[in-house]
């Protein structure tokens, strides 16, 4: 069981790195590679610094929210732990399509600390939650801030329409799991009672228990009602976390030297980046964001630049974190099994 699962992950790791691989392949040549090499010297090393002490916050941020809430449910869990559940989160969504593999693992890692699986679900759950509606409410407004920009490119924009109702459909149907189960109860059934019809799914499906599946929701519900203060708090520093990321961006801009734009229309465009790439199960969103991007920072840092500018925010909020977080799990388990050993 656990070799199967070992070779999917690194399944997923090969497709990761070669979707990498296409996605620069195919954007940058020779010229762009000179071009990146040529303008390294306007990255100073204040903003490389910021841009690495928003990342170290970005999982702070996390931890802090993983401890509140653990600590809420009574559990004792040390606050490097949480950052190394953090990390996991990452390293496993970034390689994963749609960043469907970051929780799962996240649960394994938790349970094999001992915390309760039921305790552990509700941070995950409420974690999801608020991340969703998050991007959900900043991509409405980020769609009406940088509106004509996304128009320029009707593919772009559709992948951010699409993005918009794939988080909006899962923001209706976690809030509705948690507050109004009656109505997922009418859907889930009549979802059953569709596929029953299907040969094939029928066996599949057979003898779910949909009260059974809802009941496991009951204890989100009643962890709202009992922490509200907790779970208001939470959402801002989700919000927090999320935005540190986001700013990435524009400290890499403000580097080159450029003030036409301001700290929101950075803000603005990244968001929008991160829900069009809600739409694609793809890895870490790799080649959308890329793309999209690029495009989009043609804008702001000119024709010439947009490339480096593209790379530099890309390898600073995402490959630079996830590359960090895979070596500090692989030293994690490589350290346990020394110890194991000994």
């Amino acid at each position: 069981m656990i070799y199967m699962k070992n070779k999917k992950y690194l399944f997923m790791l090969i497709l990761f790195l070669l979707v990498i691989f296409l996605t620069y392949y195919s954007i940058y040549d020779k010229q762009s590679i000179n071009l990146i090499i040529n303008n390294l010297n306007k990255l100073s090393f204040v903003s490389v610094f910021i841009c690495l002490i928003f990342i170290l916050m970005y999982f702070i941020m996390q931890a802090i929210y993983m401890k509140t809430t653990l600590k809420s449910l009574k559990v004792n869990v040390s606050f490097t732990r949480c950052i190394f559940y953090c990390l996991v989160e990452f390293y496993f969504s970034g390689i994963t399509p749609s960043s469907t593999g970051g929780q799962p693992v996240q649960l394994y890692y938790m349970t094999k600390d001992k915390i309760p699986i039921r305790k552990s679900y509700i941070t995950l759950m409420l974690n999801t939650v608020y991340f969703k509606l998050i991007i959900f409410i900043l991509g409405i407004i980020s769609f009406f801030y940088t509106k004509a920009t996304l128009f320029n490119n009707k593919i772009y924009l559709l992948f951010f329409i699409l993005g918009i109702v794939v988080d909006l459909f899962i923001v209706i149907f976690l809030i509705l799991l948690i507050f109004k189960q009656s109505i997922i109860k009418k859907i889930i059934n009549l979802i059953i009672r569709i596929l029953s019809k299907i040969k094939i799914l029928n066996n599949k499906i057979k003898g779910f228990n949909v009260n059974e599946f809802l009941d496991r929701y009951k204890n989100e519900l009643k962890y709202i009602k009992n922490n509200r203060i907790i779970v208001i708090i939470n959402f801002f520093i989700t919000l927090i976390q999320r935005l540190l990321l986001f700013s990435i961006s524009f400290i890499l801009y403000k580097s080159f030297g450029f003030n036409k734009y301001n700290y929101i229309d950075l803000i603005m465009i990244q968001i929008s980046v991160q829900v069009a790439i809600e739409a694609l199960p793809l890895p870490g969103g790799s080649g959308l964001s890329e793309n999209m991007l690029k495009t989009l920072f043609t804008t702001l840092f000119g024709i010439k630049l947009c490339d480096i500018a593209m790379i530099f925010t890309r390898t600073f909020s995402f490959y630079i974190p996830l590359i960090l977080s895979g070596i500090i799990i692989l030293f994690n388990k490589l350290l346990k099994k020394n110890i194991r050993q000994n």
